[in-house]
């Protein structure tokens, strides 16, 4: 299953038919694809950035909550390439606001991307609060007179 496909994208603009309104092809009178597939690069680039440095690849099983991120952030890069001219709704804002927060937080190591997420290089050694700092059962060996 991928991060976020034509299909989920589609439906969380409002279904085909705005879809179509919003990125209308001029020759079929449908979709157009190519601004669709943009939004849709756009967006998973933005989950791969925030995951890459801790996580690994979570493409192909991805978590729901980075299928939520994807979904909000595709629509807002489809409005902001599609519809030219007009103003991105509040609600889709919103929506991009709070994903990007819950990105940063992923890239920060305050939340995880979803419970089944797999570290990229998993250690043996024991930090705490995220790996951000260590502490003493973490160096309780080291040093000149540890583990005597």
């Amino acid at each position: 299953m991928a991060l976020l496909t034509r299909d989920q994208l589609i439906t969380e603009v409002g279904g085909p038919t705005a879809a179509a309104q919003l990125c209308p092809d001029r020759t079929t009178g449908g979709i157009n694809y190519t601004i669709l597939d943009a939004a849709i690069a756009d967006a998973i680039g933005d989950v791969d950035a925030a995951c890459a440095k801790f996580y690994a690849d979570l493409s192909t099983n991805p978590p729901q909550k980075l299928v939520r991120i994807a979904r909000q952030c595709g629509a807002y890069y489809l409005w902001l390439k599609a519809a030219s001219g007009k103003t991105v709704p509040e609600n889709v804002a919103k929506a991009f606001g709070g994903a990007k927060q819950d990105l940063r937080d992923i890239e920060a190591s305050d939340s995880l991307p979803g419970r089944d997420a797999t570290y990229r290089f998993p250690s043996t050694i024991d930090n705490s609060y995220g790996g951000r700092r260590a502490v003493y059962s973490t160096f309780r060996r080291s040093g000149l007179l540890g583990s005597r």
